[in-house]
């Protein structure tokens, strides 16, 4: 099973199991409303918050807000999620009531902005318990020990052994160079960073690390440096990552 069939899943099955269980305790005043109309009402808010945040969670964590605290990165998630969580909301009420729900907005966006906190939060949990997400690196033992092994052993039994190019961000996943070809996985690049920590390589771009295993040379395109892997595949380097690679001497 692919990652993406994976999270698909995953996401999935939290919509209807939070869904269900929404409805079942009647939670945001739907007590009133009867068993079916609350599963098809909180079951269709859980599906957009689900798909709001895979849309905005990768952006947030790699882009936005790299490398900082969990609880900043998941509250502006859960704030921008809140928004299509809430227009689902007042969409359900005014088809119910035929009524416009003008009073107390404020206050009904931060009980949904509660809500998205506390369901981003457990999916973001329970993906790090799976091993969807990078979690927080562990030692990688005596010193001079490379934690590209241990960083390796997320791929298939394929990659066990396999010389480490390069890590690319793309969207939510991470692509891994080697020598062996190229995987996907999901997970931040930051997250990758402070596993990889240790090993021989320098970060180019926001969006790539390079071991300097996996250079094969530099070169220039258009005045923009580029590091082309031995694999073939081109590295971008940015401005604010040269001065390091220059001092690196890759």
């Amino acid at each position: 099973m692919t990652l993406i069939r994976k999270y698909f899943w995953l996401g999935g099955a939290v919509s209807l199991g939070l869904g269900a269980l929404f409805a079942f305790l009647g939670v945001y005043d739907t007590d009133n409303l009867p068993l079916g109309m609350r599963f098809v009402f909180w079951t269709s808010t859980m599906v957009t918050g689900t798909g709001a945040a895979a849309l905005t969670g990768p952006f947030i964590f790699d882009r936005l807000l790299p490398g900082r605290h969990p609880a900043l990165q998941l509250a502006l998630v859960a704030a921008i999620v809140s928004f299509p969580v809430w227009a689902v909301i007042i969409g359900f009420t005014v088809g119910l009531t035929g009524r416009w729900p003008m009073n107390d907005l404020p206050m009904q966006f931060l009980r949904i902005f509660a809500i998205s906190y506390i369901v981003v939060g457990g999916g973001y949990s329970g993906a790090r318990m799976l091993g969807l997400i990078g979690g927080a690196p562990e030692p990688s033992g005596a010193a001079g020990v490379s934690p590209i092994p241990k960083f390796l052993e997320r791929l298939p039994a394929k990659y066990r052994g396999a010389a480490l190019y390069a890590v690319s961000s793309e969207d939510h996943y991470l692509r891994i160079h080697t020598d062996r070809g190229e995987e996907l996985i999901l997970m931040r690049l930051s997250d990758a960073m402070r596993e990889l920590e240790g090993a021989d390589g320098l970060q180019t771009h926001r969006s790539w690390w390079v071991a300097r295993d996996g250079v094969d040379n530099i070169a220039r395109d258009n005045g923009k440096q580029k590091i082309v892997l031995k694999s073939g595949a081109e590295a971008p380097v940015s401005r604010s990552f040269a001065k390091a690679i220059k001092d690196a001497k890759f």
